[in-house]
């Protein structure tokens, strides 16, 4: 679908004027080489005279000249869209063609266990830094926690120094960083796998056998505030609802503000009676989130009722100052969990910026508009 350019602040190159047709346009697109190699990072130029859009699935450039980032590693796909000066609209594709990933999103970089110093720097120490698709030798190391006597802990320390995206299993447990923990909140024998991504969508395997697990040496107090008290009470459930008093639902700042009441714009609980008021049940065992609501519809498009669908906390996957890990959901989202900013899309994923024994604070943060939604939460009586 088009977009209309009128109101983009896209270059006028040159004097506008007729229509320049698909087969006329001038475009050049060239690869910024790294070590010989074609990088992810493309240089693009129209020497044609109409306005110009170039889109890639990272980068939107709205000008003559500029620099698109791509994807993956492999075949790729450059848009170009221009706006001729009789008004009419012109496309072509371009393709790319990436030996080597150099410029990674934050999350891959994150994943990847990548560390820069304070001016940006790569270490070349740290885990890989380059994600490419061919194939590289790799180490993978698990390291199991031990209790006092010896007995086999768990918790496990995983690592692999491939630069390809980690996703490990341990049981239930899950984890997608390159090195990280995993740990289970049982006894018994539970199966370790791995799964590598490489940039071109490749994957491999890795089948690492059980480890069996003697005693409980470590549950985050997190998971026990959130869920309750499992592990004396396996099935155990616990059920939040909205705080009572104060400011529970606010926007403000992209990551940049952890109460509901330094907001842009704050809401008590009457607000939200009208938009869903319920209760949030989370049940460790079976990793669910069961909500059942009992007023209002404003926008999120269920009618009161009883929701359930799954749930996967990542302690790992945190935001310094801001959050201390994160929340999945699958199937079911929090009360009034939708982006309204956004046409109302449900949070699929959200920050746990506070929890403890009785106050559940979450950020729904939307990169798309550039804030963050906070929802106050307290323990269920």
């Amino acid at each position: 679908m088009l977009v209309a350019f009128a109101c983009d602040p896209i270059e006028d190159r040159d004097a506008l004027s007729g229509n320049v047709s698909a087969d006329e346009l001038e475009l050049l697109v060239t690869p910024i080489l790294v070590d010989g190699l074609k990088s992810n990072e493309y240089t693009v130029e129209n020497n044609s005279s109409v306005l110009s859009k170039w889109i890639t699935a990272r980068t939107t450039v709205l000008s003559s000249y500029g620099t698109v980032v791509l994807e993956k590693v492999g075949e790729n796909s450059i848009d170009f869209k221009g706006l001729n000066g009789d008004g009419s609209y012109i496309e072509k594709n371009v393709n790319a063609v990436v030996d080597t990933m150099t410029n990674l999103t934050a999350d891959t970089e994150a994943r990847l266990g990548i560390v820069k110093d304070e001016n940006g720097v790569v270490d070349e120490t740290s885990m890989p830094y380059f994600w490419g698709s061919g194939d590289f030798p790799y180490e993978i190391t698990v390291v199991q926690e031990t209790g006092g006597g010896d007995e086999k802990g768990n918790k496990l320390t995983v690592a692999c120094n491939a630069p390809y995206l980690c996703d490990w299993t341990f049981g239930p447990a899950k984890s997608n960083r390159n090195k990280g923990d995993l740990f289970v909140t049982g006894t018994g024998a539970y199966p370790l796998t791995l799964k590598m991504t490489k940039s071109d969508g490749s994957v491999v395997e890795e089948d690492l056998g059980e480890y069996e697990v003697e005693m409980l040496t470590y549950v985050p107090q997190e998971l026990l505030y959130l869920f309750g008290d499992f592990i004396t009470n396996p099935e155990i459930a616990k059920t939040w609802q909205w705080a009572p008093t104060g400011k529970i639902w606010a926007n403000g700042p992209l990551r940049g503000f952890i109460d509901p009441g330094s907001g842009w714009w704050q809401n008590e609980y009457a607000d939200m009676a009208v938009r869903q008021d319920g209760t949030m049940t989370f049940k460790f065992a079976d990793m669910s989130l069961t909500k059942t609501t009992v007023s209002g519809d404003e926008g999120i498009g269920e009618e009161p009722g009883t929701y359930t669908g799954g749930v996967e906390v990542d302690l790992a996957t945190k935001t310094a100052g801001y959050s201390i890990g994160t929340l999945k959901l699958d199937g079911v989202t929090v009360l009034y969990g939708i982006d309204v900013n956004d046409g109302n899309g449900p949070f699929t994923q959200m920050s746990i910026v506070k929890v403890t024994e009785n106050t559940l604070i979450l950020g729904g943060d939307s990169d798309a508009t550039g804030q963050t939604w906070l929802y106050k939460f307290e323990k269920a009586e």
